[in-house]
């Protein structure tokens, strides 16, 4: 067996495992940090692209994809490589009633044409054979039917990291059996459109999804300024017990993140419909292009709000109510201020609310200082001239320190802090 098909079955006995199953089940129902986010996600774009009303549920998991379109009186049949998953999609499926059936992702045991939508959430993402399974799921497809699923972005992963680099890394992970676990599938939409000319289906649409979920959908975009500081981690937290910051994140990945690019995220949702149409496959794939190279350019305010509904009236009023809490505004400003370092030339705060985009300004001017006076602290006894007569035996002994430092700047140098404790 080659080394792919080790990893294939390798993804695809890992889910046999009763104690794996109870973990995962449990998983799925946690309200904490963004899981919960990433569910309504995932059944909102479920809701807004299914047709018909034969599915079929690849990978079914605990069923949460497509139970409640069983509950809706959808005919649902569930397909999982594990017994003992498919145990727990009916327990949780309670009176629901569905086809569950024992199968393999490119071995379906479901007669051709039978369905009208297939759902499979987070299961390509584990299987580098991706075209082989889409042929699969293609044939149980009627014409007209719909496949969504969702993969992670190499197009993501190449704009930060660089092509050569990144492709390397990946096949690296793939031939290596202590490494299997932390194999994730991509592909870039290129890929993905010349699959579909191939094939005779159109891309109805590829959707960014998770530009803030963390785990094991981190932006790299954010990665080092958010995405590894634990401030950032905790924020994200609060999202699975705070319904009002939970409305925002998600107004902000529906309404924002899914018209972006697939350069965005590091994982989109892909739209198949089986039916040829390949000048709207080209004209997906440019449409992609103009807005990957708008984001990438100068800042121009008339493009943006084409791609955008930054000025509607019912964007901004739906903005400016999820803002008039405090902690709405740190997760927006947080996003925010990253982008606008990255994209100096950018004026995104004036899209805001006017007393929001003044507050975020003051914020960024405080930030500014604040960074400014640790950077000279830091200097000053960690690595500047004074910085030997400040270690002993190669240990450092100005610990703390820094914090007098900086007030002494804030005080007198850059005439910000009085001095006095509230």
């Amino acid at each position: 067996m080659s080394d792919t098909g080790e990893l294939i079955k390798w993804k695809t006995d890992a889910w046999k495992d009763t104690g794996m199953v109870a973990w995962y089940a449990k998983r799925m129902v946690e309200n904490t940090s963004t899981n919960m986010l990433k569910n309504q996600i995932e059944m909102n774009l479920i809701a807004r692209f299914a047709v018909g009303q034969d599915v079929l549920d690849v990978g079914i998991g605990t069923g949460r994809g497509s139970i409640p379109l069983a509950k809706k009186g959808m005919n649902v049949t569930g397909i999982d490589s594990s017994q003992a998953m498919l145990d727990e999609t009916q327990r949780q499926a309670g009176g629901a009633p569905m086809t569950l059936k024992v199968g393999d992702v490119r071995d379906l045991p479901v007669p051709d044409a039978a369905f009208d939508f297939l759902v499979s959430l987070n299961v390509m993402v584990h299987f580098p054979h991706w075209q082989e399974v889409l042929l699969e799921w293609q044939r149980t497809m009627r014409p007209g039917g719909r496949i969504l699923f969702d993969i992670h972005s190499l197009d993501h992963q190449e704009a930060v990291h660089g092509k050569t680099e990144y492709a390397r890394k990946l096949a690296e992970i793939a031939q290596n059996p202590q490494e299997f676990g932390n194999f994730m599938s991509m592909a870039r939409v290129e890929d993905l459109v010349a699959w579909a000319d191939q094939h005779d289906m159109h891309v109805v649409d590829i959707v960014p999804v998770g530009a803030f979920l963390g785990g094991g959908a981190i932006n790299q975009w954010l990665r080092n300024e958010l995405e590894d500081k634990f401030w950032w981690k905790r924020l994200l937290t609060w999202i699975g017990g705070d319904q009002a910051l939970f409305d925002c994140a998600l107004f902000m990945e529906e309404e924002i993140v899914s018209r972006l690019t697939s350069r965005a995220t590091c994982r989109f949702m892909v739209v198949l419909e089986n039916a040829a149409d390949p000048a709207a496959n080209q004209n997906w794939l440019a449409e992609n292009a103009r807005r990957n190279q708008l984001l990438a350019g100068e800042f121009d305010e008339t493009a943006l709000c084409r791609l955008l509904p930054l000025k509607s009236p019912d964007f901004q009023a739906r903005l400016a109510s999820h803002l008039e809490r405090e902690r709405n505004r740190l997760f927006a400003y947080s996003l925010l201020n990253v982008i606008q370092k990255k994209k100096p030339g950018w004026d995104l705060m004036s899209f805001l609310p006017v007393n929001v985009g003044e507050l975020f300004r003051n914020w960024q001017r405080q930030d500014s200082i604040d960074e400014q006076a640790m950077q000279i602290a830091d200097t000053w006894h960690g690595t500047g001239q004074f910085a030997e007569k400040f270690t002993h035996h190669d240990v450092s002994i100005a610990a703390g320190m820094e914090y007098f430092l900086v007030e002494k700047l804030l005080m007198a140098h850059f005439k910000v802090f009085s001095g006095v404790r509230s």
